[in-house]
């Protein structure tokens, strides 16, 4: 009995989870309208798809119909590699398993005629991806050999270790622990060398679970402390509910359920905070597992049957597998022998068609080629060395004598040569020199009067923006994470108080730098003029008002001036900042393109960060203008608000230089949010500068926050 829950205890961990700015959109649609050039124009659609993949989908799929089409049109195989690739991501993550391998498959062959190694090894590997998630290990494996044979050849230290690491996946799946081992430690060793910390704790994670399987559990469970400490360092919540996850399964084995139960469900709710259908089914399977081995039968198969539900929706053959062994230990365990039989049969027929002896068979067939035609290539390699070292050596000595004596004449002839251009270069070098020197001091005079008139401007254009003990005074928990990109900017921060109100607003004007500048000084005048001279209250009036008043402005100069700016603005009542005493605070918002985000705990005693979408239009000249919305809310006492611009989600960096995402914002807000102000804005800075590292920034930062 013992070894039945051994078997099942702990598989639905592993299988939780599969290891494994920007141009703005605008910016990329006027490329493709006025650029002459194709090529460009299929970089930019799918540029666009992954600009939009994570925001709105159905959109992103069109760009993406949009690149294949054309690149099929002026034939750019490259083009049709990389569209493949996407249209491939597209399909897995909707568990479109059959469409993603045609459109890999299709991408390894455009890739293979080409000869780009580099496309071909990553083409192999989500091929792979694919038959390991349906189960399918001897095609999995077969291809994560063709993707390692790859990237072997061109040095990629990235990819070899993550092929490694997706081949032990596949012998941990088959029980071969010694291979599976072998695989992670040469992952391991990689990823340590060139410093991929988050490879190095997915390899912890799973050589974790091989010790699971060898019954060492202190082992088993410092491998798992280990990827925790870097999931952790990195903010990787997934990472962190995966360890958590497997922390609770060597909990279960020591029979320490308590501390078990607690890892899980803290599992649980960092994955249903971050939608992973397949974390979520594995806690669900695990808390089923260990309430069974409590006997609390009735807790254990709800849980276990919840797993069940989402594992047939997303088509999860190995999870279903296991899932039915604990189902079928329950009901025995509690005397339904019916129920026990027909789980018993589930297991079996997905056992059967997923681990077999002809799987096996492939899965060696697949190691045995892989080595020998590594072995083979290096054979051939050394003998053709061999042949041409001993070619090179007969031709040394029949041209030895003609290159020393061509040698000795070329010589003389250089030194030659060399001598009277040096002579020339000495007279040069005198008469350029005095010129460069003077041009010097030109620029750097030049250079020293535009770095005054540009920081002056910056005192000038602080003049608009609001004292910190002006804000304080009538918000006094708040925040104000604010980086400009250049010493003046586009981005600004506006708030006004009159009787009653008191107004807060992000806002970032068309560019950046000096032109941002003066753009930001047009607008917050504008937003002054609405209120104060126009007495408007109401955010959408402030909003059309304010954009009537910038269009008037740009109008007297004769010329077409598209500038303006994005907005997010806020109406508090000012009597229920100074002194809260209800639950319950009504506010104004509206928006022109930047959204109000606000943090609150739902009746379920979940942490939930809900979006008021801002209307699709700037403040500024717009094909079909439309009123602003003005958006009524109630806000309880304790809830956080945010105010923002667009440049710290666009910011690129982290491992890989791609942009930090308004979904990471989001996660990192609703982790941070239970901490106090001051406390917020440090972890928003360091998580900035952490990410950003040692790129540029691209645009202004802006962002508030306020809790009520």
């Amino acid at each position: 009995m013992q070894k039945v829950i051994f078997f099942i205890g702990f598989m639905f961990v592993f299988l939780s989870t599969n290891f494994f700015a920007q141009n703005k959109t605008d910016s990329l649609l006027k490329l493709i309208k006025t650029t002459k050039h194709d090529t460009v124009k299929v970089i930019c659609y799918n540029s666009l798809f992954l600009q939009l993949e994570f925001e709105d989908d159905i959109k992103a799929r069109t760009y993406l119909d949009s690149a294949l089409k054309l690149a099929y049109r002026i034939k750019h195989k490259k083009g049709l590699s990389t569209t493949y690739m996407h249209l491939g991501y597209s399909e897995e993550d909707h568990g479109q398993y059959q469409e993603a391998l045609k459109n890999y498959s299709l991408s390894l062959k455009v890739s293979q005629e080409i000869k780009d190694k580099k496309s071909i090894g990553a083409a192999a590997n989500n091929i792979g991806n694919v038959y390991y998630n349906q189960a399918n290990y001897p095609e999995a494996l077969k291809n994560y050999f063709t993707s390692l044979k790859m990237r072997e050849a061109i040095n990629d230290s990235d990819g070899v270790a993550g092929s490694y690491t997706n081949i032990g996946l596949v012998y941990l799946h088959q029980g071969n622990y010694t291979e599976a081992l072998k695989n992670y430690e040469k992952g391991l060793k990689l990823y340590k060398e060139i410093g991929n910390k988050e490879g190095v704790g997915i390899v912890y994670s799973n050589i974790g679970l091989v010790y699971f399987y060898l019954a060492n559990y202190p082992e088993s469970l410092n491998n798992y402390l280990a990827a925790l400490k870097i999931a952790e360092e990195q903010g990787n919540n997934r990472g962190i509910a995966d360890c958590y996850n497997y922390i609770g399964g060597v909990y279960d084995m020591q029979k320490k359920h308590d501390e078990a139960l607690k890892s899980y469900f803290a599992a649980l709710k960092m994955n249903l905070a971050i939608g992973n259908q397949k974390g979520i089914a594995s806690c669900y399977g695990n808390i089923g597992i260990s309430y069974t081995k409590q006997k609390k039968y009735n807790l254990g198969q709800d849980y276990l049957l919840k797993a069940e539900e989402i594992l047939k929706n997303i088509g999860a053959k190995a999870n279903l597998k296991l899932t039915y062994v604990a189902l079928a230990f329950l009901d025995s365990s509690k005397g339904d022998f019916k129920n026990a039989y027909k789980h018993h049969k589930l297991f079996i027929q997905y056992r059967d068609s997923i681990d077999n002896e002809i799987t096996r068979k492939k899965t060696v067939e697949s190691q045995m080629t892989f080595d020998f035609e590594k072995k083979e290539a290096v054979a051939k390699a050394e003998h053709q060395k061999e042949i041409e070292h001993q070619k090179a050596l007969s031709q040394e000595k029949s041209r030895k004598q003609l290159i020393v004596i061509g040698f000795v004449v070329i010589s003389l002839i250089l030194v030659l040569i060399f001598a009277v251009y040096v002579l020339r270069s000495l007279r040069l070098t005198r008469i350029q020199k005095n010129v460069i020197e003077q041009q010097k001091h030109i620029l750097e005079e030049h250079q020293k009067e535009i770095i005054d008139s540009i920081t002056y401007a910056k005192r000038l254009q602080q003049a608009i923006l609001p004292s910190n003990d002006e804000i304080k005074k009538h918000l006094p928990e708040h925040f104000i994470l604010y980086h400009p990109k250049d010493i003046v900017a586009g981005d600004f921060y506006w708030m006004h108080v009159v009787s009653d109100y008191i107004f807060i607003a992000a806002a970032d004007s068309t560019g950046h730098g000096v032109p941002g500048a003066m753009v930001s000084v047009v607008c917050s005048n504008a937003l002054n003029r609405a209120v104060d001279e126009f007495h408007l209250t109401d955010t959408g009036k402030i909003l059309n008002k304010t954009r009537e008043l910038v269009l008037e402005t740009f109008a007297k100069s004769g010329e077409e001036i598209k500038d303006g700016m994005d907005i997010s603005l806020i109406r508090i009542q000012k009597d229920k900042t100074q002194s809260i005493k209800e639950d319950k605070i009504s506010i104004q918002w509206s928006g022109a393109n930047n959204p109000l985000w606000y943090i609150r705990t739902n009746e379920k005693a979940l942490t939930e960060l809900v979006e008021v979408k801002a209307d699709k239009q700037p403040i500024g000249k717009t094909d079909n203008p439309k009123p602003f919305t003005t958006h009524s809310l109630e806000l309880h006492k304790g809830d956080v608000f945010y105010l923002m611009t667009d440049g710290y989600a666009d910011q690129f960096g982290g491992p890989k230089g791609k942009k930090y995402k308004y979904k990471a914002l989001g996660e990192k807000l609703i982790n941070t949010h239970h901490l106090s102000i001051q406390l917020q804005y440090e972890e928003l800075t360091n998580s900035f500068n952490n990410w950003k590292g040692n790129l540029e920034q691209v645009d202004d930062v802006t962002i508030i926050g306020i809790k009520v």
